[in-house]
């Protein structure tokens, strides 16, 4: 079969797999879209097979405007991983989640049901990168697309399918996408195939594309390797060098290849699994998208390939910003980091600076007794988290116990408190002088688990408090610095001890 036969195939192929599914109970895979209705009282269940550092975004609409949805996503254990319900109430009542990196191989249970028993018609999107199909060209006709920077001829087929052949010796070319919209934040994906070349190749993807001397390129090798660069005024701006990850197949001629662009903040992807990521110091800036290609630096020589689709997500935006999660997963603190600059919580290429393994405080009488952890840092803006282990034992007829981590402290007078406690408690509260101010406080039920995850993010406009990878609100912030620590917060006399694992800081400040 000629390589315009072997495109002519995929394509049918692509275009069967990306229609609509009409039933719940399927299986279902990067590109699927699901209409269903949900009675009183039913839950809809999907699987979902898919490997680590798969990059996925769910959207649920409500398509007739009486249901209320709830989505969640389970591992193979029925633990759950994930879940939203109104993303922006009382505006909407849909619920989405954005750009989130599934944790390990598994097979995933995504569930629907209607909040407080509301029923109707929905429409499920389970898509690459972020949850709004902005365009996907799964024809890529050739007039749609154009050559805008070349330094070596190049041969685009005649055909209504997008197959190239470049020749020379370091030669590169660009072609841009006229039809897609310009964007910002983004998720850009094509699908490359029989790329050839009797020596080295280079393929990837052109997105902010503004003209032909300032746009962001992303190139995967032959051997590998994908780089990520920054054009400014025509020169050259090293984001990533060369860098490479075991998913990523040296010489294999079909796979996809995707950027997630979330602020200054990047991922590369690879058949849809994060296989690296890159910041930016300059701003972000909208543009446009196209393919790029480069021929072998060395031996020169034909290179040839096909596109046979591109695919662009969006994020949905409320109050021009992306989605402020309502859930954080709990990870190892480093892909913490990398999580927190793509959902814009925390500026993009700040890793976690500071780590210590293991704390522990002790106190039986009433009072928050603190212990510093590394006094002699500063921290203004930040993240913070810990997981604890609380355990109390009644003194007297018992009391309310709990833990909690302290920062911006300057003195036993003057510093913030965030904390749990065994009966449920949970707030967020600033010490100034003998008291402590009113600040974010909530009650849930009491739990018989002692294990917790804490995650506080201190900026100098807004504290985020995520308690048990669950968000519970926010607080007005001024600009402050100070060390941290962690604490007993003791209602009531009770012997209260705190356990803390793998309590890390990554800095905000410059």
């Amino acid at each position: 079969m000629t390589l315009l036969g072997r495109v002519a195939f995929c394509i049918a192929a692509i275009l069967t797999a990306v229609s609509p599914l009409r039933a719940q109970g399927a299986r279902l895979s990067l590109g699927d879209i699901v209409e269903g209705s949900l009675a009183s009282g039913e839950t809809h269940r999907f699987a979902v097979n898919a490997l680590e550092l798969t990059l996925v975004s769910l959207r649920v609409e409500s398509l007739d405007g009486s249901l209320d949805p709830v989505i969640e996503i389970f591992d193979s254990n029925d633990e759950l991983i994930h879940a939203s319900d109104d993303f922006d109430y009382p505006a909407t009542r849909d619920a989405a989640i954005q750009a989130f990196v599934l944790p390990k191989t598994s097979t995933y249970s995504i569930v629907l049901s209607g909040h407080a028993g509301s029923s109707g018609d929905y429409r499920l999107y389970f898509l690459p990168g972020y949850d709004v199909l902005a365009l996907h060209d799964a024809t890529m006709e050739k007039t749609k697309w154009k050559v805008v920077l070349s330094d070596t001829a190049i041969d685009i087929s005649e055909s209504s399918l997008f197959a190239v052949e470049l020749q020379g010796f370091a030669r590169s070319a660009l072609v841009q996408a006229e039809h897609f919209p310009q964007a910002q934040d983004l998720y850009f994906q094509a699908t490359f195939h029989e790329v050839t070349s009797a020596a080295g190749w280079n393929v990837g993807l052109v997105f902010r594309y503004i003209d032909n001397e300032n746009y962001h390129r992303l190139l995967l090798s032959k051997t590998g390797f994908w780089r990520l660069d920054r054009f400014d005024n025509g020169e050259r701006v090293q984001l990533k060098y060369w860098s490479t990850h075991p998913a990523i197949r040296p010489g294999e001629k079909d796979f996809r290849l995707g950027i997630l662009a979330s602020g200054q903040h990047f991922d590369a992807v690879y058949n849809g699994q994060v296989v690296g990521s890159a910041s930016d110091s300059a701003a972000p800036i909208a543009g446009g998208f196209g393919i790029a290609m480069r021929s072998d630096e060395v031996t020169g020589g034909l290179m040839s390939f096909a596109v046979l689709e591109t695919l662009l997500t969006l994020p949905t935006r409320v109050n021009d910003r992306i989605l402020f999660p309502q859930r954080v997963v709990e990870r190892q603190n480093y892909l913490m980091a990398l999580d927190l600059a793509r959902k814009q919580l925390a500026p993009a290429g700040r890793n976690v600076g500071f780590v210590q393994p293991e704390s522990s405080v002790r106190h039986a009488r009433a009072g928050v007794p603190r212990i510093p952890i590394a006094s002699q840092r500063m921290y203004e803006q930040f993240a913070l988290g810990a997981s604890l282990r609380l355990g109390t034992a009644g003194a007297g007829n018992g009391g309310n116990g709990g833990c909690g981590i302290f920062f911006h402290f300057n003195d036993d007078n003057h510093y913030t408190l965030a904390y749990v406690t065994e009966d449920g408690d949970f707030g967020v509260s600033r010490r100034s002088g003998d008291a402590f101010e009113p600040g974010l406080y909530g009650k849930r039920s009491a739990t018989e688990d002692p294990q917790h995850y804490l995650l506080v993010i201190a900026t100098d406009e807004e504290m985020h408090y995520f308690l048990d990878e669950v968000y519970v609100g926010s607080l007005e912030s001024q600009p402050r610095t100070g060390s941290i620590g962690i604490a007993v917060v003791n209602y009531e006399a009770v012997d209260t001890t705190c356990r803390f694992t793998d309590l890390w800081v990554q800095s905000f400040d410059e």
